[in-house]
């Protein structure tokens, strides 16, 4: 990263407030925008590196054509994730591993050109969204509750980041005990919908705290780990039950407010292990909207990852990857419907999935079916296919580079497509392909000079 970026976050962090409210100290006079007009100039924003940097650049059309960060590009912070708001601004959040996330928005000026707006510092992150006129970080942690022997309570620990005014909040909730099952838990996306807020609840297993509360809910004492052991991500301490005792469900919470303080109506079902798509300790989100509003929840059924050993008994789950339904307004799952991925298409487990338009999804499978499922951080992922939830249909999409190495970040949607960056393994340029919802189609489109992509959108000139 440049040293005018560093500078730039130096200021903010001079400006900021209480550790729980930043605000800005922009010296412009930029006014919060109202959503965006349809009759606006608008571009495309593109998320590349070049040479260890990273850029935002614009472009016309991601049909066709070349895009440069050479010369044209505007340096940015280096995100993990990129988060496109109402036309507005685009946020870059990094995730920095398991340390503080650092963010910051950006916007198209007068000239088209993207520009800085606010920098952010939150929690780490493990999932995030968008809820309202906010930018949504989520993680568990620590909470300042502990218990008589002085084992640590874990909380969802929640950053929102403020679009318009800078603005920063956090907030946190108990994550122990949150399905009254004993266990602690995480949110894996934010999918908001028919004026509620909806995201998937992933059981993790009991922390020391949770087994000293809710001694009952152990459900075998074998679960509980005699010793230190695991690594990174998948690392765990004597005292605890690591993974969770029930692989085989799934739960979403919805709101109907602003915040996580209120309380959520909590809907499960047994169809379907966890939904989230999973790579290290991110969780990435796998429950989607239909565009009539029905909530669709997609599940690699990864309990039958958790395997025991010699040193650790697990609970393993059996069910395959698969996909149920919340109908509009529903407080419950439709019963009558399910689907099995791995009895249609290819037959392979769903890694990740978006919306694209309609009730059509795009899947991102493994490829080498259950068994590469199995090989955790390994497995390869270069599968993509389009979902017909209403005919409960899949069709492997077609069209992509032979020799293709892997997809950038979050796909676009628009018209009824879904724009995705695509890098190869031979010396050409990464480009979007743009993926047809019904055919599968998939047709080769902008190429941009640029080491990789990680995604695009669009975004309004503010004159």
């Amino acid at each position: 990263m440049k040293k005018g970026l560093y500078t730039r976050a130096f200021l903010a962090l001079l400006c900021a407030g209480t550790a729980g409210m930043t605000t800005s100290c922009s010296d412009d006079n930029y006014a919060p925008q109202p959503a965006p007009d349809t009759d606006a100039e608008t571009s495309y924003v593109i998320a590349a590196q070049d040479d260890g940097t990273s850029y935002l650049i614009t472009a016309p059309s991601l049909d066709e054509g070349t895009a440069t960060v050479r010369g044209t590009g505007t340096e940015v912070l280096g995100g993990s994730y990129w988060v496109f708001k109402n036309q507005n601004y685009v946020f870059s959040l990094v995730y920095n591993k398991g340390g503080a996330g650092t963010g910051a928005s950006y916007y198209l000026n007068a000239a088209g050109k993207p520009t800085e707006r606010y920098l952010y510092e939150f929690n780490r992150i493990t999932s995030y969204g968008t809820w309202g006129d906010k930018v949504v970080t989520v993680s568990t942690g620590d909470s300042k509750t502990t218990d008589a022997d002085g084992n640590i309570a874990q909380a969802l620990l929640f950053n929102y980041l403020d679009e318009n005014t800078g603005g920063q909040t956090e907030g946190s909730i108990d994550a122990e005990n949150f399905l009254g099952n004993g266990e602690k838990v995480t949110f894996a996306g934010l999918e908001e919908a028919n004026g509620k807020l909806y995201t998937s609840v992933v059981p993790m297993g009991m922390s020391r705290y949770g087994i000293g509360q809710w001694p009952d809910m152990v459900t075998d004492t074998e679960l509980v780990a005699k010793a230190d052991g695991g690594s990174a991500s998948s690392s765990y301490t004597a005292g605890t039950i690591p993974s969770t005792q029930y692989p085989d469900r799934a739960w979403v919470a919805i709101y109907s407010g602003s915040s996580f303080a209120e309380k959520p109506v909590i809907v499960s079902t047994d169809k379907i292990g966890f939904a989230c798509g999973r790579h290290r300790s991110q969780y990435y989100q796998t429950i989607w909207a239909a565009d009539n509003g029905d909530l669709y929840v997609f599940s690699p059924g990864y309990g039958r990852t958790f395997t025991s050993s010699a040193d650790l008994k697990k609970v393993t789950g059996t069910k395959p990857s698969g996909a149920v339904r919340i109908r509009k307004g529903a407080t419950e799952f439709d019963p009558d419907y399910y689907v099995n991925f791995e009895q249609i298409g290819t037959q392979h487990p769903v890694f990740r999935c978006w919306h694209i338009s309609g009730a059509y999804f795009l899947l991102q499978l493994y490829s080498d079916g259950v068994e590469g499922m199995m090989q955790g951080k390994d497995a390869v992922t270069n599968e993509l296919a389009v979902f017909d939830a209403e005919a409960k249909t899949v069709v492997p999409v077609t069209g992509l580079p032979s020799d293709l190495a892997g997809f950038g970040g979050e796909p676009y949607g628009e018209n009824g497509a879904m724009y995705i960056a695509v890098t190869v393994t031979g010396g050409d340029k990464p480009a979007f392909y743009k993926i047809d919802a019904v055919t599968g189609h998939a047709t080769k489109g902008l190429v941009i000079d640029a080491e990789s992509v990680a995604t695009a959108g669009k975004l309004t000139v503010r004159k």
